[in-house]
């Protein structure tokens, strides 16, 4: 038989309460342990969220710089090069004409694409597509918009001198439709005067490509139709339909709005009687609307909607032919030898007295007036007309911003 004594109960007691500290402790700390690990995981993890959070910021921030620096040069012109095609955006030489669609923006970088959405293809309606990139090119965010011209003359003239009252020359005048077979649309008296060079041209029906050169500008070749001695078919004189029209509805028939609209509305430069010959000088894919409630507006030796001035019998090469909408809100006098490509609109009175040339249409809302000394020569020209539909005001498409492909 054993005997235990009570100083080896007291040891035993002792060996076991050691045991199970040293127990409670190893599982204390494989708890601070684990806890650590997943602390340190959960910091690692958020981490790695707020750093490609950061990253899709900066592609996203890249992507919408990049549509604002689009909307702000194409809105301006898309066409600065004069090649026909969509300018590229980035301007990197500081001339005035984009040289590359890819470029850094803060610490991201955006490459963009332009497409012509235009049926016709004038670069109305552009759709910009932007990638952005992050700094290290790990996050990517690709938006869309469209930007869209409004039109700025929604019924053009298919005929090249359009006058609410008569038409008088004293002077010479030659009037040319390649396009068709009407010349002056008037809404009293034509009279051609006594000019030996006043004349109507309009398609010559015996022109090889007759009459589909027609729908072709500046193709087809002319024959004379009206002189000072005959008013041919081509002149339309007295049209009481015409006449009739209120100065008001008589611009609304051209532009489907109002004066006071239109002029809210479309209107790129504004300006006066006293300046409009500085300011309309050499402007090219503008709506000019000069005030000429003070006066009337002398237009002398100017050239509008081509990018170079343009004296006496030269022309516009196509090139740097940029119609404009010259809208005149008073009477108006050209003078010296002022040269007009796009659309000249008066709602009163026109006194022409020295060498005018028209490219595209000239209207009146009152009389036009040709003096001895003046000479007046218009060409229509549809495809200059139609250009000049891009001179409208520029805006983003509602709805057309997305983050999707579709």
């Amino acid at each position: 038989m054993r005997f235990v004594t009570v100083k080896n109960l007291k040891a035993n007691a002792s060996y076991q309460k050691g045991a199970a500290s040293l127990v409670m402790s190893m599982v204390i700390l494989a708890l601070i342990t684990f806890v650590t690990i997943y602390t340190s995981r959960s910091i690692l993890n958020e981490q790695k969220i707020a750093n490609n959070d950061y990253r899709a910021k900066q592609a996203f921030g890249a992507a919408e710089a990049g549509i604002a620096e689009a909307i702000s040069y194409l809105s301006e012109d898309p066409d600065r090069n004069l090649d026909g095609s969509i300018d590229l955006v980035f301007d990197k030489d500081a001339n005035n004409v984009g040289t590359t669609n890819a470029a850094t923006i803060g610490d991201g970088s955006v490459t963009l694409t332009t497409t012509d959405l235009s049926d016709d293809g004038d670069m109305t309606i552009i759709r910009i597509q932007a990638v952005g990139f992050s700094a290290d090119n790990s996050a990517k965010r690709t938006i869309f918009r469209d930007i869209s011209t409004l039109n700025p003359l929604p019924n053009m003239p298919d005929n090249p001198m359009t006058a609410r009252g008569s038409m008088i020359v004293n002077g010479s005048a030659t009037i040319y439709n390649p396009e068709g077979h009407s010349t002056i649309w008037s809404g009293d008296n034509v009279a051609l005067g006594s000019n030996n060079s006043t004349a109507t041209q309009v398609a010559d029906p015996t022109d090889a490509g007759y009459p589909t050169c027609m729908d072709t500008p500046m193709t087809c070749n002319t024959i004379q139709s009206s002189n000072k001695v005959t008013i041919g078919l081509d002149v339309i004189e007295h049209d009481s339909n015409l006449a009739n029209l209120t100065e008001d509805e008589f611009f609304f028939n051209f532009f489907g709005m109002s004066r006071t609209t239109y002029k809210d509305t479309m209107v790129t430069v504004e300006t006066d009687h006293t300046n409009a010959n500085t300011d309309a000088h050499l402007t090219t894919e503008e709506v000019i609307w000069v005030d000429g409630s003070g006066g009337t507006t002398d237009l002398n030796g100017i050239t509008v909607g081509c990018v170079t001035a343009q004296t006496g019998s030269n022309v516009c090469p196509n090139n740097q032919t940029k119609p404009s909408i010259l809208v005149v809100d008073g009477n108006a006098t050209f003078s010296g030898s002022p040269q007009f490509y796009g659309i000249v609109f008066v709602t009163g009175t026109i006194s022409v007295t020295g060498g005018t040339s028209v490219h595209g249409a000239l209207v009146t809302g009152s009389t036009l007036t040709s003096t001895t000394g003046g000479g007046l020569s218009i060409w229509y020209n549809s495809e200059i007309l139609r250009s000049a539909r891009k001179t409208g005001r520029t805006g983003t498409s509602a709805g057309s911003w997305r983050d999707f492909e579709v």
